[in-house]
């Protein structure tokens, strides 16, 4: 310990009184010396001088006078007397800087600056090295006097000094192993700022450990971890709940340049300083994942068109018919294959085979619902997986076959294979399944054997394994063939079926499709229309009869008879939802030079279904034009009555359903006085469809209908015989 003036100012005032007092520097050195504290001075170990305020050395004791015997001094120097501040630079070994340091320091306790200085300071010789410590403090009982020690330290110093070197060599054997490990190695406090970040750490996150150091930890994390980290730390203060140490993990990180990547993180936690801290080991797995990614891709899918492969196929088709038990919901399963496929082989070579594959596969998995699956099994055999179709089976087999005509016209276009074109048709075969008991593979089977019929009924097409199925598919597809056929050669006519109002007067007809087929006779629209709509065969037919009535309705106004008449046109939805819907209405408007506040559009409840804002908008545009709204089959859909009165309607026409029963069923009564008067307050007018009897007239007039329609007015017929007839 430090000597200080607490010994010395334990001295007898009286036996030190004499030094004080004395007339010359030799009498003081003679007072001191016979001090009866002498020894105990001599005993401190240290290097002990009584100076003035002046800097003038009073007392030495004798570790004094040795220290400057050992700094090659004499011993008979005088040192009492002599400045303290002027000898004190006659150490050689002291260093100039250390030198000021130690002169200024004492000046300014002798003048009053500073009550003590304390100083380390280093006194080497060329032999040894030495350190010590130094104190200057007043002597307060003897005021004027200050006592400077000197204390050798350089034993204590040489351990510090062997202990700071071994610890830095530790350190640096630690973090030459850190950075040389493969994993990153992160340490964070518990307020999550970043104590170390080894090399490996530095090259994953692209960042130099002087970007990171003493900064928060989730600028290594991606959102939205990043903004829950905080929490998860203040957590583990609240609570000491660390729910991540030991408990390994595949997590996200982020590099310097914003990449996002896969990592696997490990915590433990340590206490440093009575502190936790936490060591997070990070590995960059964006490797592992790829290669468990290639792994799982050459298990589970064909390397060639990267389609799923068998094994694929089979596990998703064991889900499919499980899920089809379940909900009752029918499946498919497609087999096909392409025609004449190894002529291009051997013609064009298997490069080209395998090119034209490729392509194949691409058309395949566009002609289907994300759900549903595309595998191939070899060569050029395809399977094509359709899930949940409709629990009818009649239904299930008109949807199979659906997309099975969208594949022999998707796979039927032209191929490009190295610049030249190549035509290709799929031969396919479809079998069904609901709760069956045949295995994957009697599916399979069957589809395949479904496959080979539709090759021996001509290639480039589709044949169903059931063959009722194949007769309803093969009944279906000659429908829409006849259905194009006769479009193109104008079998279709139009049939008016006259509305009248309240006095039975009549005020114009609703217009409605007939087909005549050559060979068929009268097909019921209940036929071809939902074919149509499902073909797309309906906007071309739906553009003739608005066309057509138009002309009707132009024709009727050069009669003073009919001038006044109306032609109500069924809109269907399919029409309605073309982005050009309007600008085709407006043109057959003009084309015909009909009436528009004559023309009287029918739509259906199923079309406010969805998109309200767009049927809105569409009806505003026309409605621009004149042309008049009327809602049919009002009742039996759906409408919302915040659309109902959104819409700019005219009239609203109460179904036939509700019309048949009226007289003995009261709901029906009820629901068409309901009707009535629903429209009358939103100021529309009501027309009844299915009129038949003049009892329902009567009832339907004396609830306010305003108009009629049906077979007791007049049955559909050419516009020439209602012309003649009214």
């Amino acid at each position: 310990m430090l000597p200080d003036d607490t010994g010395l100012s334990a001295l007898p005032e009286r036996p030190c009184k004499p030094l004080l007092r004395a007339t010359n520097l030799a009498e003081a050195l003679q007072t001191m010396a016979t001090c009866q504290f002498e020894p105990a001075l001599n005993s401190l170990g240290s290097q002990i001088a009584i100076i003035d305020q002046q800097g003038t050395i009073t007392y030495v004791n004798q570790d004094w006078i040795e220290f400057g015997v050992h700094n090659g001094t004499a011993a008979d120097y005088p040192w009492v007397g002599s400045d303290y501040l002027e000898a004190s630079k006659g150490f050689s070994a002291v260093e100039s800087e250390q030198e000021a340091s130690l002169v200024d320091g004492i000046r300014k306790v002798l003048s009053g600056l500073a009550p003590t200085f304390d100083c380390e300071y280093s006194c080497h010789s060329p032999d040894e090295r030495r350190w010590f410590v130094m104190r200057v403090v007043p002597l307060h009982t003897h005021p004027g006097l200050y006592v400077v020690s000197h204390h050798n330290i350089t034993r204590r110093k040489e351990q510090l000094l062997a202990g700071q070197a071994a610890l830095e060599e530790s350190a640096l054997h630690s973090q030459a192993v850190l950075d040389n490990m493969v994993d990153g190695v992160v340490t964070i406090d518990m307020r999550g700022r970043i104590q170390s970040f080894n090399q490996a750490a530095s090259r994953m996150f692209q960042y130099t450990p002087a970007e990171v150091l003493e900064r928060n930890v989730s600028m290594l994390m991606p959102e939205p971890h990043r903004g829950h980290h905080d929490g998860y730390l203040l957590h583990f203060q609240h609570t000491g709940e660390a729910r991540v140490i030991g408990k390994p993990r595949e997590v996200e990180g982020v590099r310097k340049n914003g990449e996002v990547f896969p990592m696997s993180l490990s915590v433990s936690q340590i206490m440093r300083s009575g502190q936790p801290t936490f060591i997070g080991i990070v590995r960059d797995i964006t490797q592992r994942r790829l290669h468990d990614e290639e792994i799982r891709r050459l298990a589970f899918y064909d390397p060639l068109t990267r389609l799923p492969n068998r094994r694929l196929l089979m596990d998703r088709l064991h889900q499919a018919m499980a899920s089809s038990c379940r909900s009752l919901h029918h499946g498919a399963v497609m087999f096909l294959d392409l025609d004449h496929f190894k002529q291009l082989n051997d013609g064009w070579g298997h490069d080209v085979g395998d090119e034209l594959l490729q392509q194949v596969a691409a058309r395949l998995n566009a002609c289907v619902r994300e759900a549903d699956t595309v595998a191939r099994l070899g060569g050029d055999e395809f399977v094509v997986l359709l899930e949940a179709l409709s629990p009818l089976s009649s239904e299930a087999a008109t949807q199979a076959e659906a997309i099975a005509n969208k594949i022999l016209y998707t796979l039927g276009q032209s191929y490009k294979l190295r610049g030249q074109m190549y035509d290709s048709t799929p031969s396919i075969g479809i079998v069904l399944f609901a709760q069956d008991r045949d295995s994957m593979e009697d599916l399979l089977k069957k589809a395949d054997v479904a496959m080979y019929q539709a090759k021996s009924a001509g290639r480039n097409t589709a044949r169903f394994y059931d063959p009722a199925m194949q007769a309803v598919a093969m009944a279906r597809t000659e429908l829409e063939r006849d259905l194009r056929h006769g479009l193109s050669t104008q079998q279709f006519v139009l049939h008016y079926q006259i509305q009248v109002d309240s006095k039975g007067v009549p005020t114009g007809a609703e217009a409605l499709v007939r087909w005549q087929h050559p060979l068929r006779g009268r097909v019921s629209p209940g036929d071809f229309i939902p074919l149509a709509e499902e073909t797309g065969l309906i906007l071309p037919l739906g553009q003739w009869v608005l066309e057509t009535a138009c002309t009707q309705l132009q024709a009727w106004a050069q009669n003073p008879t009919t001038d006044h008449w109306s032609m109500a046109v069924n809109v269907s939805a399919w029409q309605f939802a073309q982005v050009d819907f309007v600008a085709h209405v407006t043109a057959a408007l003009a084309k015909t030079g009909a009436r528009p506040h004559l023309l009287k559009l029918e739509l259906t409840e199923s079309m406010l279904v969805n998109d309200v804002d767009d049927v809105i908008a569409k009806m505003n545009a026309i409605k621009a034009y004149g042309v008049n709204f009327s809602l049919d089959d009002f009742g039996t859909g759906y409408s919302s009555l915040s659309h109902l009165k959104s819409l700019p309607l005219d009239q609203l026409k109460i179904d036939q359903s509700f019309v048949r029963d009226v007289l003995t069923d009261p709901s029906d009564a009820v629901i068409a006085r309901t009707i009535v008067a629903l429209g009358h307050s939103l100021g529309l007018k009501v027309i009844a469809e299915g009129v038949e009897t003049a009892e329902q007239r009567h009832f339907l007039a004396g609830i306010g209908c305003d108009a009629f329609q049906g077979y007791y007015f007049g049955r559909p017929e050419p516009a020439d015989m209602l012309a003649q007839r009214t």
